[in-house]
């Protein structure tokens, strides 16, 4: 095994999860509750709650806050899952966090752990992962976290945090095992994250969806914000390059911003981030930092493009309705002839419908097993559904296998598209040696 930090700690996968809060609790009691020592702006969703946070906490920085980002899963690197002002958690930092964690849950009377000080955290890889950040954050003197919500809602480990104000991004049928077998039973469990009196933007959603949340945010007194009444935008231009805008807030005037990550779909979510923004920091001075914060977004793995040989796109499309974004948005940005599909995606999710998006764009692909330790689909079964859609596919074991042939096969001026889970995402990002570094963040705190 090898001596990371962050590698140790990744043993805890392992684990069963069973949902709840009184084990992220049990943690945090070992901390002296650092999530009370700063104010939240919490995200829940089934897609976009990734993206809108990293715009939020963007947004927030440039205004001048000092902002943590607490994101899952990351791509890469583990660091890339805490963050403030833009700058990952080092292992020195996350060290002596999670040695308090152990050295608290000790038993004395215990043999010796084979994973060393990591023997006695008591907790899912996740509620170790959730408590160590809120201590970091509370070390590094935030004044606001971005957090997002790993699993539903209502029983995530994030839901014990204290918010200004609250953000549902939109509701889609996603792990239905787990938060229900239909939009109003998830709608239930991401309205969970509402706080009496607490503000909630609610973002685009079928009206069967909202009209739970809502009458959660009703009955507990929070404010509803419907952000596509808050925020309205004009498209300016779209590319690879992302989408320049005319935003309107309320009742200020339009300003332009500029936001670095392509499709139009990420204007539902720059929608859901710019009101929730707006809520946390209302002051009419504000405005112009928070919306031109939004180029500062740094999001990889969406929509992504990477030149080089070959060219490579990756955009995480892991379920139904982020394949039918990553569709409408090619339908508009283009796929060059000689293309070539790489693709593994996880056991929860509807495949059938997924293939039957991407095959609009592709011809040929190449499936490979996602490396999750315990929910990944056979590449061969990914392979199976989609020579049902009329995709040309190969099945190969490995995600740089997968890239490796795809490579190989496209023609001319083809790009290698790589999509499905977020780990296989990151398994080809490391593949193609591509890094997820953000640019260097800006430094300071606000300023009354």
């Amino acid at each position: 095994m090898s001596d990371s930090i962050f590698d140790q700690l990744f043993s805890l996968q392992g684990q069963s999860v069973e949902l709840g809060l009184w084990q992220v609790t049990r943690l945090l009691d070992r901390l002296d509750h650092p999530e009370r020592d700063w104010p939240a702006v919490h995200v829940a969703g089934t897609n976009g709650k990734g993206s809108v946070c990293a715009m939020l906490a963007a947004m927030l920085a440039r205004a001048g806050w000092r902002t943590g980002l607490l994101t899952s899963p990351h791509l890469v690197h583990f660091s890339e899952r805490i963050r403030v002002n833009g700058t990952p958690i080092r292992e020195d930092e996350a060290a002596p966090i999670l040695a308090r964690l152990a050295a608290a849950g000790a038993d004395p009377d215990q043999a010796a752990s084979p994973r060393g000080d990591y023997g006695a955290l008591a907790g899912s890889f996740f509620e170790v992962t959730t408590a160590l950040a809120f201590e970091h954050f509370r070390h590094e003197g935030v004044e606001v976290a971005v957090l997002e919500t790993g699993l539903g809602g209502r029983l995530d480990a994030t839901n014990v945090c204290f918010p200004t104000v609250t953000a549902i991004t939109s509701i889609d049928l996603d792990h239905v095992k787990t938060l229900g077998p239909d939009l109003p039973s998830i709608a239930g469990e991401k309205a969970g994250i509402i706080k009496p009196s607490v503000p909630v933007v609610v973002g685009e959603m079928a009206a069967e969806a909202s009209q739970v949340i809502e009458a959660v945010a009703t009955a507990r007194g929070a404010p509803i914000r419907r952000a596509g009444e808050e925020v309205r935008v004009r498209v300016l231009s779209s590319s690879w390059e992302g989408l320049e805008l005319a935003v309107r807030v309320g009742g200020h005037r339009e300003r332009y911003a500029r936001l670095p990550l392509p499709g139009r779909h990420q204007i539902r979510n720059l929608r859901v981030a710019v009101a929730a923004a707006h809520a946390f920091d209302p002051r009419p001075e504000a405005l112009d930092d928070l919306l031109a914060g939004l180029e500062d977004t740094h999001w990889p793995g969406r929509l992504q493009r990477v030149e080089g040989s070959p060219v490579r796109v990756y955009d995480v499309a892991h379920n139904d309705a982020g394949a039918e974004a990553l569709s409408d948005a090619l339908d508009e940005l283009g796929v060059p002839e000689g293309s070539v599909l790489v693709i593994g995606v996880l056991g929860d999710k509807d495949l059938a419908g997924m293939a039957k998006r991407l095959a609009r764009h592709f011809r040929r692909a190449v499936t490979a097993t996602p490396p999750h330790p315990v929910r990944a689909r056979p590449a061969a079964e990914t392979a199976e559904a989609l020579r049902a859609a009329g995709i040309e596919a190969s099945a190969v074991e490995t995600v740089a296998e997968a890239c490796e042939v795809a490579a190989e096969m496209r023609s001319g001026p083809g790009t290698v598209f790589v999509t499905g889970s977020l780990f296989t995402v990151g398994a080809a990002m490391r593949a193609f040696g591509d890094r997820v570094d953000a640019p260097k963040p800006r430094a300071g705190s606000r300023v009354e």
